[in-house]
């Protein structure tokens, strides 16, 4: 592994964005890519901080997957999880040929509609449940977000939960759902060449962390408190929307 061949202070960046996003992901299941993309984002390029993230991502639902195995709970998904790897091609088209201030944008509506989900998270769930058509549909929605954003967390996560997955089932389903998008997305990136080789030697150095951290926050998950940790992420969000907002607007 050529070191020569990256920006040290990206990588700084990298780790941090990385370690505390793996952190949340094993406290609370999900809180990777939603936490490490805008923040890397405040860094680099969107469509960087996406790329960045693919190799972690992998790694933290591979871990998951393989953990939890559940595999009978795929059955009454499997409308979604196709349409979803459709999408994830044409979000990945997205990503290399949108500007950056419109990937911003499509990063500030997501985060946005992932706190609209938490603040309102009974009302908001009707919407996500369904089969058939509505499945496939937001599985198509679902993955062309993972690929033009990195984060397919505010649709998969309410569309699981709002279908009566629990516990086990539930972690082990979006975890596969999001590794399943994932592994469309590096496909894509590399047909695209988005995956350059700094890129690709910083996604794997990243590994290591977010498997140390995601770990660390699965043990301190027993000791934390919910309602504090909760506190403190949504409040990280909310500061992160609000930076997006503004580079948005500031941009000339």
């Amino acid at each position: 592994m050529d070191l020569s061949l990256i920006s040290m202070g990206l990588l700084a960046s990298a780790m941090l964005a990385i370690s505390v996003g793996a952190l949340a992901k094993g406290i609370t299941g999900v809180g990777l890519p939603i936490l490490a993309v805008p923040v890397l984002a405040s860094f680099t390029s969107v469509e960087e901080a996406v790329v960045l993230m693919v190799l972690p991502g992998i790694a933290a639902n591979g871990w998951l997957v393989v953990t939890h195995r559940r595999w009978s709970v795929l059955r009454d998904h499997r409308g979604f999880l196709v349409l979803g790897l459709i999408g994830g091609v044409v979000g990945t088209w997205l990503l290399s040929v949108l500007n950056n201030q419109w990937l911003k944008l499509i990063l500030a509506v997501w985060l946005g509609v992932y706190l609209v989900q938490y603040f309102s998270q009974r009302s908001y769930d009707r919407y996500f449940r369904g089969g058939g058509r509505l499945g496939s549909f937001l599985g198509l929605l679902a993955g062309t977000i993972q690929g033009a954003s990195g984060i397919s967390a505010p649709i998969v996560a309410p569309y699981y939960h709002a279908n009566g997955l629990v516990r086990e089932t539930y972690a082990f389903a979006t975890a596969f759902t999001f590794l399943l998008f994932s592994g469309v997305q590096i496909a894509a990136m590399s047909r695209l060449d988005l995956l350059t080789p700094e890129r690709l030697t910083i996604g794997l150095i990243a590994v290591v962390p977010t498997l140390l951290f995601t770990q660390l926050g699965i043990r301190w998950s027993r000791s934390i408190s919910d309602k504090v940790f909760h506190n403190i992420l949504i409040a990280l969000f909310v500061a992160m929307e609000l930076k997006l907002v503004i580079d948005i607007l500031t941009s000339g």
